[in-house]
C-alpha cells in the first residue's frame, strides 16, 4: 500500500485584520438561570405536594436552566473592531454574478455611491457577496467582495478598511437594502 498525505483543508476566508470576534457572556442565559432559581425556589414554598402549581414551577425551573446553560455555554458572538475595541455590526449585501468585477472595481476604488445602482440578486442568482461590518457612530467599517464558486463564497479581494464620509456611503447603501 502506498502512503499518501491528508491534505489540510486551511479556510478560505483570508482573516479580516481589523474585526476580531470575540465570544461574550449571554445575558439571556443569565436571566434564565436567574428565573430557574426564582422557580425552584417558590416551588419549595409550596406546602401541598399534589399541587399542579408546584409542578407548573418544577417544570418551567428545568425549562430555564437547560436554556439557560446552553446559552451560557455557547455565548453570544460579537465583532469588534481591533483598533478603536468598538462593537461592529455585519452587513451581507448579494449581487448577481455578473457583477463580481465592477463591484470589486468599486469597492476598492471606494465608489460606493455607484454600488447602489447594481442589480441585487433575486433566488438562486447570487453569485457575488459583500459583506460590511460598521461601527454604530459610522467611524469605521471594514467591506470585502466574494464570489460563490460551488459550495461556498470565496474572497475575490482582501479586506478593506474605511473611515469618514465612505463609512456614511456605507452605512446609506446598507440603510437602502
Amino acid at each position: 500500500m502506498e502512503n499518501k498525505e491528508k491534505e489540510t483543508t486551511v479556510s478560505k476566508f483570508a482573516e479580516n485584520p481589523y474585526v476580531e470576534i470575540k465570544k461574550r457572556v449571554s445575558m439571556a442565559g443569565v436571566w434564565s438561570v436567574l428565573v430557574a432559581v426564582v422557580a425552584f425556589v417558590a416551588s419549595g414554598f409550596m406546602t401541598d405536594p399534589q399541587s399542579s402549581l408546584k409542578l407548573f414551577l418544577i417544570v418551567v425551573g428545568v425549562c430555564f436552566i437547560i436554556y439557560g446553560l446552553i446559552k451560557l455555554a455557547v455565548g453570544n458572538k460579537v465583532a469588534v473592531c481591533r483598533a478603536n475595541g468598538k462593537v461592529l455590526k455585519k452587513h451581507e449585501l448579494l449581487f448577481e454574478s455578473s457583477e463580481v468585477s465592477r463591484l470589486k472595481q468599486m469597492v476598492e476604488s471606494g465608489n460606493f455611491q455607484s454600488i447602489g445602482t447594481l442589480p441585487r440578486a433575486v433566488g438562486h442568482k447570487a453569485g457575488a457577496k459583500l459583506t460590511l461590518f460598521i461601527d454604530a457612530d459610522q467611524s469605521f467599517a471594514t467591506a470585502q467582495v466574494s464570489e460563490f464558486i460551488p459550495f461556498d463564497y470565496e474572497p475575490v479581494m482582501s479586506p478593506m478598511s474605511y473611515n469618514g464620509d465612505s463609512v456614511k456611503a456605507i452605512a446609506a447603501l446598507t440603510h437602502a437594502a
